[in-house]
């Protein structure tokens, strides 16, 4: 019979010798599980098993002695929500989930609520489940949260009674977070609704969105702006904005206040129109006429363009007058009208100075063109009798052509040098245009 080697017991010692380092060398969990900073307990249908010094501190209590001296750690958990924490426990013990995480309540020694935040599992305790609960302290957390609540519920109040409409919208991405009464009603949808859209989708160009975001990086906050927007059925419309940053719900936002300024545009454009327009004939009137020559003689000045300027004047309109009266002569005023915008460009501007007097603004024109364009609109006109009143009244123009000159200092210069050559114009017989030296 074979002898057993006699190297054998040492081998044994030193692989024994091994696994002994090895779980020197191991950390000590207990140790960690000890001196953690969160609260761990350990406990069996709210029986404690095992609490940590962190969770005895966590409650209020001198050592984990006194809660592992509880016959059940109900105390430390408000009676509304015993309910909630026995079905919890029976979830994770019959495995309906893997574990749990909630904000709640919980009570100190002294009475004093405290906020908590606890997690809680199922574990194998000496060959039995039980739950494992981990938490710490967040009473100053949700108090920060109470605080920010407290104030964006007031914020809200306010906005709600403002006679505008104010949303607030997601800087990121536009979502709707706030919309009071007043945006329900400019945009006709229910706050639902909004609150499920974009800002983007109020806006005629989403340009527009972008571009006020992009300049309240700059600015900070943004007023008077005016933008393009658009009603759940279409409507388009012109709002003054008003857009601050600002903090809601812990997330970047936007306040936006909106003012519909559509009436108002309108009522500024028929006052504009009523300020600037000739009432019998609908062309510029001799003050606007003479703003837009004065504006564009600088333009040509500043860009070394060419510019000319005609003076029209309808031949024996007195005689018009006298013959056919005041309602005839009206209608032959809009009919020359008429026939010289039909020969003219839609870069060319016609003015009635007063009486059968006309004169026309002709940018990027030299006096060659000026003079071309001019005999087109005579010969337009004179092969066109005035129909008014049922009557067909022949009627011819004179035209006076003037290039702007480098001895010309205002826009009343040329003029009269096209009044000149108006004047050669009718001394040479009418329906002619004669051109300015």
């Amino acid at each position: 019979m074979k002898k057993p080697s006699s190297s054998r017991p040492a081998a044994v010692e030193r692989r024994a010798n091994r696994r002994r380092r090895a779980e020197d060398e191991r950390p000590d969990f207990r140790d960690l599980v000890e001196n953690s900073v969160q609260g761990i307990l350990v406990h069996r249908n709210f029986k404690p098993l095992y609490a940590n010094e962190a969770f005895a501190k966590l409650f209020g209590y001198g050592s984990s002695k006194d809660i592992l001296a509880m016959p059940i750690i109900r105390p430390l958990i408000p009676a509304e929500m015993w309910a909630r924490a026995e079905q919890e426990y029976s979830d994770l013990m019959h495995g309906r989930k893997k574990s749990v995480f909630a904000r709640l309540r919980g009570i100190r020694k002294d009475g004093r609520e405290i906020w908590i935040a606890a997690t809680e599992r199922c574990i194998d305790w000496h060959g039995t489940p039980a739950a494992h609960v981990s938490a710490f302290d967040i009473s100053e957390q949700m108090a920060v949260e109470q605080a920010m609540l407290e104030n964006e519920q007031h914020l809200r109040a306010i906005l709600e009674v403002l006679p505008y409409p104010i949303y607030i919208t997601r800087h990121k991405d536009g979502q709707l977070l706030f919309v009071n009464r007043k945006t329900c009603l400019l945009f006709q949808k229910s706050a639902n609704q909004l609150l499920h859209s974009k800002s983007i989708d109020f806006f005629v160009d989403p340009q527009e969105r972008e571009d006020l975001k992009k300049l309240l990086e700059t600015l900070h906050d943004i007023r008077d702006v005016e933008v393009k927007m658009k009603t759940a059925q279409g409507r388009e419309f012109t709002a003054e904005v008003a857009v601050i940053g600002m903090e809601y719900g812990g997330q970047k936002a936007l306040l936006v206040a909106l003012n519909d300024i559509s009436q108002r545009k309108q009522f500024e454009a028929e006052l504009f129109h009523e300020a600037s327009t000739d009432a019998l004939t609908g062309i510029s009137n001799r003050r606007y006429f003479m703003a837009q020559a004065a504006q564009e003689l600088r333009r040509s000045r500043r860009f070394a363009r060419d510019l000319s300027v005609m003076m029209i004047d309808i031949d024996h309109f007195k005689v018009i007058n006298d013959q056919h009266g005041h309602a005839v002569g009206d209608a032959v005023l809009q009919g020359t009208v008429k026939s010289a915008l039909e020969s003219l460009r839609q870069s060319d501007s016609l003015g009635r100075l007063g009486g059968e007097e006309f004169a026309v603004i002709l940018p990027e024109t030299g006096r060659v063109a000026a003079a071309e364009v001019a005999e087109r609109l005579r010969q337009h006109i004179a092969e066109r009798p005035m129909i008014a009143e049922r009557l067909a009244v022949p009627c011819t123009v004179s035209v006076g052509v003037a290039e702007l000159a480098p001895q010309d200092g205002t826009i009343d210069d040329v003029l009269h040098r096209a009044d000149q050559a108006l004047y050669r114009a009718k001394k040479a017989g009418r329906n002619r245009v004669e051109t300015a030296d």
